[in-house]
């Protein structure tokens, strides 16, 4: 009996991917007011005023290989409120400068100011982290304003607002520039 768990300790352990902390870096958080993009179509489509995203981009590095899956946590404090959302990337080789992004789109913007003008400073803060599916440690975070500590772990988080870039008219733009997202499940 002694050898099946040690023989079971052992698979599982190599079946669990070994994530160090030193593994993945995230180097920097940067947040935008990005225009919602304008595609030219045949028939032309009826001209509307583009809107405001709040888009979040950030920078990481990879160590290992190649990684099949990693998750990136996005927190935004936003109007008193944190929001959370969830970037799940595939594939992910090796290198410096690999980018995520994330999403808020116009009509939350609306909802979450309840029709109050978009300023860049609404955005209190923001942390992302990284860590494995199924893990729920972080293996690497950053906030937007250092010296915060773990602020979002205190509080309640909504989710829903907080968009991939499948989830938005950005998804066939820069699609060599961000990390492959894993693709939704199918119904």
């Amino acid at each position: 009996m002694k050898k099946f768990t040690l023989f079971a300790l052992a698979l599982l352990a190599v079946a669990i991917p070994a994530f160090a902390a030193a593994d993945f870096e995230i180097k920097k958080v940067e947040v935008n007011l990005v225009t919602t993009p304008e595609y030219q179509v045949n028939p032309p489509a009826k001209q509307v005023r583009s809107k405001k995203w709040i888009a979040i981009d950030v920078t990481f590095d990879a160590k290992p290989e190649l990684t099949d899956e990693i998750q990136i946590n996005y927190y935004v404090y936003f109007n008193k409120r944190l929001f959370y959302g969830q970037v799940n990337h595939v594939a992910i080789m090796k290198g410096r400068d690999l980018h995520s992004v994330a999403y808020i789109s116009p009509s939350a913007i609306a909802q979450i100011l309840q029709g109050r003008q978009l300023n860049l400073s609404d955005v209190e803060n923001i942390a992302v982290t990284i860590t494995a599916p199924g893990i729920g440690a972080a293996i690497s975070e950053k906030t937007l304003k250092p010296g915060t500590g773990k602020w979002w772990e205190a509080l309640k988080r909504e989710e829903g607002f907080v968009l991939n870039k499948s989830q938005t008219p950005f998804a066939p733009l820069s699609w060599d520039y961000y990390e492959a997202l894993k693709p939704a499940p199918t119904r």
